[in-house]
Order: structure tokens, then sequence, then C-alpha cells
């Protein structure tokens, strides 16, 4: 073998080595993290396996996600739904009365929506303070439709009845594999696609080699405009109070993106904010501008329990990140568990002292904060 060969394969075994090193290090195969909470913890009792996101209205109210499904997952994981009877549903919480369970608000089939294949996904909520009657946006995968990966839904939510009236829904071609929203007005949001593929292997490769193939889309009411384009997996999406910026959790990079919305609402990136673990959902406190994100810190195990819903668990983790004019200034973990008491925290927030967590396919949870927040 000559010498120039030789030089070439110690360096292509090098870069395949370097590579190899970095995805191992970025799914936190080397990593180690404590168990702690913030206080006493328990599970919200009355609510299905999964609670993958929800919105926080001023009074405590929570309107809750749950019955995520997707074609490309494990049929191990069609056989858990199965066997625990998962649809689509929506649930009512009272924050400021953790004890009582929570309440499934009634959804009914139209001409335009299928309560049955309902699997909801990311929400967002343009609240009505003076009637209480709130627009629900809610990210929807119609299960058992490989036509249509994604779509969103339109509900009025009228208090009085417990009920999510189906109002309408957009699709697009800019709609990929979408997974979060945040409204803007009664029919405009933006909105993020974590994936480009949907078979499974294909997805599995698209993680794995973290290749730059997805986006955040504005949708204005007529026109669907993307914003940003050749991003790794941008996961939840959220505004600080007032709109003026914009935060996207990056799943597979493990970042935070802070965008300054424009006036014609396009985004203006100011700042990355880096992360140990795969970022889900982004919950903003609207007193104070402070961020809660619910993580998956060990992204191995996190792939390997949504291979095996019913076999598998896998960690779960929330951070707080103070902002300071728009901008995060620093962060503290509040919450770590190995997987027993939670798999696969999706979303979380502090309100009036108790922290809601909430998982993608495992239990709802709750805490009492006795720990200072920043």
């Amino acid at each position: 073998m000559g010498v120039l060969l030789k030089i070439l394969v110690v360096a292509v075994l090098g870069v395949i080595a370097q590579q190899a090193l970095r995805i191992v290090n970025s799914w936190g195969v080397f990593a180690h993290y404590y168990q702690h909470y913030p206080g006493p913890c328990q599970t919200v009792e009355g609510v299905q396996p999964g609670s993958e996101d929800f919105h926080i209205l001023p009074n405590g109210q929570a309107l809750i996600s749950s019955g995520l499904r997707y074609e490309i997952f494990d049929p191990k994981c069609k056989e858990f739904w199965k066997k625990h009877g998962v649809k689509g549903r929506m649930y009512l919480m009272d924050l400021q009365n953790v004890q009582a369970a929570p309440r499934e608000l009634k959804i009914t089939s139209t001409s335009q929506f299928n309560a049955d294949t309902f699997a909801p996904h990311g929400i967002s909520v343009v609240e009505d303070s003076k009637q209480g009657r709130h627009v629900v946006f809610v990210v929807n995968h119609p299960y058992g439709d490989e036509a249509v990966a994604s779509r969103v839904e339109k509900f009025l939510y009228d208090p009085l009845k417990q009920e999510l009236i189906h109002q309408t829904y957009f699709s697009d071609p800019t709609m990929m594999v979408v997974n979060d929203l945040q409204a803007t007005g009664e029919n405009s949001f933006y909105f993020t696609n974590s994936n480009y593929f949907t078979k499974p292997l294909a997805v599995l490769l698209e993680v794995l080699l973290e290749l730059p193939l997805t986006d955040v889309v504005y949708f204005d009411g007529q026109t669907y405009t993307v914003v940003d384009s050749g991003l790794k997996s941008p996961n939840g999406v959220a505004m600080s109070p007032g709109g003026k910026y914009v935060y996207v959790a990056y799943f597979v990079a493990r970042e935070i993106a802070v965008y300054k919305r424009n006036e014609d609402n396009t985004l203006r990136p100011v700042q990355k904010y880096p992360l140990y673990g795969w970022p889900d959902n982004i919950q903003v406190d609207q007193k104070t501008g402070h961020l809660f994100v619910a993580l998956h810190p060990l992204a191995y195990k996190f792939l390997a329990y949504t291979d095996d819903i019913g076999g598998q668990t896998t960690p779960s983790q929330v951070i707080q990140l103070a902002v300071e004019d728009g901008l995060i200034k620093s962060s503290q973990e509040l919450f770590y568990d190995h997987g027993d008491l939670i798999s696969g925290s999706s979303t979380a927030i502090v309100y009036d002292g108790t922290l809601l967590v909430g998982s993608v396919f495992h239990n709802l949870v709750t805490c009492k904060v006795n720990v200072p927040l920043l």
C-alpha cells in the first residue's frame, strides 16, 4: 500500500471516528444526571398515557393535548396504544386545585374533522379574556391516514359546555411533519417542521446524521412563508409576552434559538443558547417572560423508548431559562427523573408554586416547588 493511500485511509477512518464520537456524545451515552425534584411530586390520575403539550390560561386552567400517535412508530407502540385505549383527547385541568381529576373535553366530529382519527400534538391558544371563548389551534397527525402527515385544526373552546367546537383546518405542502405552533391571531400562526421524512428508516438517518432539512413557517391567514430554513429538527415554538421575540427549540442541535420578530412577521436570529439535552416544548411565564423547557437528556434512551413505549423507560428533565430583554441570560435545572415517575418529558411550566410536567407517551406529573426560581 502506497504512502498516499495509507494517509487517505487513516484520514477517512479519523473522520468516521470523529463523527461517531460526536454522535455518541450528543446522544448522551456518556452523560450522567442525579435524580432530584423541586418538592413532593405525584402523578395526575384520570389522564390516558401521553400529555404532549398544554396551554395555561390566566385563571390556571390548563388545556392539555393527549393521544399523540404516529404511523411511523414500531408495531409495539401501536400495541401499547390499543391496549390502553389511547386516542386523540383534550383535557382541562385546574392548577389551582391539582387534587381534582382533569376533565376530558367534548370534541364532536364534523364533515371537516374526524374525532376518531384525531392525533393531537402541539397546541396554541388565542385568549378572549372578556368572553372566555378561546380559539384553540392543535397540530393533528390524522391516525390511519398516511396521505396526510400533518394539518392544523382550529377549535373554539366553550368553557360553559366544556367543549371544543371545530371551526376549520389548515393544510399546505409546507406542512411536512409539523410539531408545534404559536398562534399570533385568530387565523395566523408560526409552526415548526421537526422532520422532513416520514418513513422510519429515513427519519432515523435524518436524526442520526443531523441533516438540516427542516424549517419554521409563518401563516398569515392567506400565505405560507418559510421564515427560517436549513434547520436541525425544530421542535417547540413560543413567543414572548407582547410578541416581540420568538423562541424555537432545536431538538437535534440541542439549543434554543431566539428570534426578533419583524413587523412583517419574518424572523431575525439574535441568539442561540446551547443545552445539554434535546429540548422538546417551550412554555413562557407570561408574568416574568422566563422560559420553561422540557428536555430528553439521554437521547439514545428516548429513541429506544419510542420503539417500545410499554417496555422501556427514558429520563425526564425540566430547566428554567431566565430571560432579560428577550434574551436568555442563565439557566437552572428544576427537575430530573430517571424515567419511573415520568418518561419522556415533553413540556413543563410553573404556575403559582406548582410544576406541571407533561410527557410524550407517559404520565402527567405535578410537583410542589420548594426551591427558589430564577
